[in-house]
């Protein structure tokens, strides 16, 4: 009894240690990241190489010229914003402005499909050649790769939003290996950081260098902040549900994820937080499972194709119906111009505070794992052979 108390008080140690650390961390690097030379704080390198963003506009006017749900459908296939008065105000205050961002639904299918083909056909040419053990690692290298150029990719071709930079940095390029074993380097130095801490600045130094100053990103911030919520949102609904219960999960997650992120931003917004949660859980999957996969579709997919204008046809009724959901769960009573570049989200108290909350739920986050990481070490150590 006593030995357990004090393994559990030196854990609680380690992890007070291991937030200041990460604290001072992450503080260093928004300090320093800001004193980087203007152009690159602002836009980064990748801009200068290749932008391929003018293609997609221009494909995008084109698709949409005969479509019904045209403002929408610029937003989707060429990240263009000419939303009317009534669709940014409906969206706005139902709390789907959100879903407008191209991110994670336009570039984790595709590079999901394009890393399974390439798996496949390198299993397929090297499975008799190289040794099982080789292999795994060489397929893993394969999927990793073929994703991290996806989404750099579609970033290229949506103007490299914050949203696409995120999933780019936080989802692909942390997986690197390279960065995970730089923190064995490193951990006889600095033993109080995190596993995690450490992977999320060593990514975020790099990729401000690629597409700019993240932490001055309203765009990645926000986009960071519902990806983080949404990641405790199924932590939570994994631990209160039953494995088997998958929709009531998923149904779960989306709601808590709506609710908590809400609350974080009620005070620059005018939304009813059940109407925002219902509206969410309507229209995630209508982005999720047909704008997002029909708009890339509509974009790369020749025009010539058979079935092109049934694509078409598709995202147009798939956008009617986004659009319609905004409108039936919209705050009529909801006082606010949504072309309204004054609201206080967008100064800097503003900034400051999207900044303190993130780095307060990565902090929460990364200190869950850590102790989860503990305790996996001390059943380990007590295990009887």
């Amino acid at each position: 009894m006593a030995k357990e108390k004090h393994l559990n008080l030196s854990i609680k140690n380690q992890i007070a240690k291991s937030i200041f650390f990460s604290i001072l961390s992450y503080v260093t690097i928004i300090i320093l990241l800001n004193d980087l030379p203007l152009f690159i704080k602002e836009n980064g390198l990748f801009k200068l190489i290749i932008n391929l963003s003018s293609w997609a506009e221009n494909k995008a006017m084109l698709i949409s010229e005969n479509m019904i749900e045209k403002n929408l459908a610029l937003n989707f296939l060429g990240n263009i914003r000419k939303l009317s008065f009534s669709e940014a105000k409906s969206l706005q205050s139902s709390g789907l402005m959100h879903l407008l961002a191209i991110s994670g639904g336009q570039v984790v299918p595709l590079a999901m499909l394009f890393s399974y083909f390439l798996s496949k056909i390198t299993f397929t040419i090297l499975k008799n050649i190289v040794k099982p053990s080789l292999l795994i690692k060489v397929i893993y290298y394969v999927k990793l790769t073929s994703s991290l150029l996806i989404s750099l990719l579609i970033c290229s071709l949506f103007g490299c939003t914050g949203a696409l930079i995120r999933v780019f940095s936080l989802f692909y390029f942390i997986q690197l290996p390279t960065i995970q074993a730089q923190y064995i380097s490193i951990f006889k130095q600095f033993p109080y950081i995190m596993n995690q801490t450490f992977s999320k600045i060593s990514v975020i130094i790099l990729t401000s260098f690629i597409f700019g100053n993240v932490f001055i990103n309203y765009s990645f911030l926000l986009s960071a902040l519902g990806a983080t919520v949404a990641q405790m949102a199924i932590y939570f609904s994994n631990y209160l549900l039953q494995e088997n219960h998958l929709i009531f999960k998923t149904v779960l997650s989306t709601t808590l994820t709506s609710f908590f992120t809400g609350f974080i931003l009620y005070p620059f917004s005018e939304i009813n937080l059940m109407n925002s949660c219902l509206a969410n859980i309507l229209a995630l999957p209508v982005v999720c499972f047909f704008i997002a996969p029909l708009s890339l579709l509509a974009l790369f997919i020749p025009d010539q194709f058979l079935f092109y204008p049934i694509i078409i046809k598709c995202l147009d009724i798939s956008l009617f119906f986004l659009k319609q959901i905004s409108f039936a769960f919209d705050n009529p009573y909801a006082n606010i111009n949504p072309f309204n570049k004054q609201n206080p989200l967008f100064t800097l108290n503003g900034l400051l505070y999207l900044n303190t909350i993130l780095l307060f739920l990565w902090i929460s986050m990364d200190c869950y794992k850590q102790k989860k990481l503990f305790l996996a070490r001390m059943k380990f150590a007590n295990l009887k052979f």
